[in-house]
């Protein structure tokens, strides 16, 4: 075989009882095996032209913040068979070299642009998890090693390093069937908030670049090019001198109205459009809808949705990845009292109700709004009135 040397004594063990034909079969199905690995169903991170970061939209930089404040700020419990016990260290800090609101907020970026949040399990000598490290969504892109996209052996690579689902959790936004990766909202309507991006851009060099007509001189009269080039070079000579107009020339300003210059229409319907993407009301990212008619009892159902239908999209895959690193029948849950109850008011209403009802005790409520137990009553002394009398 011409072209494949061996070196030493491999040349008889290899060929020892194989064929040439066995030796090139199981070459080829190395071969395959290696390529499988970069197959047609591995997933690369989707890679934003530079400068089309949908972050420089002060609408999408909001919608976000606002998206991390909420979920990174949730009291989190861990649940024993559905009791709550004291939370594990890994619970209360899973980077050890960071605050858990930071950890979970940087999850939930991860979620929100990119669709996806990678855990890098980090394992003490025993191999058990002690820790978990965020790794940048763009940079990691995952593999079926097994070749069946209904049932994956997924393989993430990053910084030139293989991992396995053993070393890695993988947090998906929307799970969509056939696809290796989750997909974000942000993702999803890349093609609106570029559109979004384009029309800022383009008010931008309308200022700043001129390309926009300030005015028009007119004639009654039919000139040749030559003449009107004249009129125009001798009319821009001097922007910021008197002009005189000779003949029945005629000059006429264009002037755009203050609303028409903000571009005031697109740049509301461009907010309302990413609102609604990122599913988060109106009032929140500081826009006006029109023929709305908010009131107090519409905002507090609007916060309820709000913690119902986006902010669980976002926490569900945490709580649930979290538990991937308890020992079994362990749970995590994040509290959403504070997001689904709007004031002081209508808090102790619903405890008053609840302690009535025999649902919740004095101290489990206090515990729900951080407070301590109360102190225990004295115990009452016998009355010595019958011995005094006696």
């Amino acid at each position: 075989m011409a072209g494949i040397f061996w070196r030493g004594a491999a040349m008889p063990r290899i060929m020892s009882g194989m064929s040439i034909r066995e030796m090139m079969a199981n070459m080829w199905g190395a071969v395959k095996r290696s390529a499988n690995r970069v197959s047609s169903v591995a997933t690369a991170p989707f890679r934003r032209p530079a400068g089309r970061d949908p972050l420089n939209m002060s609408v999408v930089f909001r919608g976000v913040q606002i998206l991390q404040t909420a979920v990174s700020g949730l009291p989190v419990r861990q649940l024993r068979h559905g009791m709550a016990v004291e939370p594990a260290r890994i619970v209360e800090r899973p980077d050890p070299d960071t605050w858990r609101a930071d950890f979970i907020s940087e999850t939930v970026m991860g979620l929100a642009l990119n669709g996806n949040a990678f855990w890098l399990r980090l394992k003490g000598v025993d191999g058990s998890t002690i820790g978990l490290r965020n790794l940048p969504p763009a940079l990691v892109s995952v593999s079926d090693a097994r070749g069946d996209i209904a049932n994956p052996d997924k393989r993430y690579w990053y910084m030139g390093r293989e991992y396995t689902s053993n070393d890695i959790i993988h947090l998906r936004f929307l799970k969509v069937p056939g696809r290796l990766r989750g997909m974000g909202p942000i993702e999803a309507a890349r093609e609106e908030i570029e559109g979004a991006i384009d029309a800022r851009d383009y008010k931008s060099r309308y200022f700043s670049e001129g390309t926009h007509p300030t005015g028009i001189i007119s004639t009654a009269k039919p000139l040749n090019d030559e003449v009107a080039e004249k009129v125009k070079e001798s009319f821009k000579r001097n922007v910021d001198d008197v002009k005189v107009l000779t003949g029945d020339l005629k000059y006429t300003q264009l002037a755009l109205s203050p609303k028409d210059m903000q571009f005031l229409e697109t740049q509301q319907f461009d907010t309302t459009q990413i609102a609604r993407l990122l599913g988060i009301p109106a009032s929140l990212m500081l826009a006006a809808v029109e023929g709305s008619n908010l009131t107090y009892s519409n905002i507090e159902q609007e916060w309820i949705q709000f913690a119902d239908f986006t902010l669980e999209a976002y926490a569900q895959p945490i709580e649930l990845a979290l538990g991937e690193v308890l020992p079994r029948g362990t749970s995590v849950e994040l509290d959403w009292d504070s997001m689904r109850r709007s004031d002081t008011k209508t808090k102790a209403e619903t405890y008053q109700i609840l302690i009535a009802c025999n649902v919740l005790t004095v101290d489990e409520a206090r515990a729900m709004e951080g407070r301590p137990p109360l102190p225990a009553a004295p115990t009452p002394q016998p009355s010595n009135d019958l011995e005094e009398t006696e």
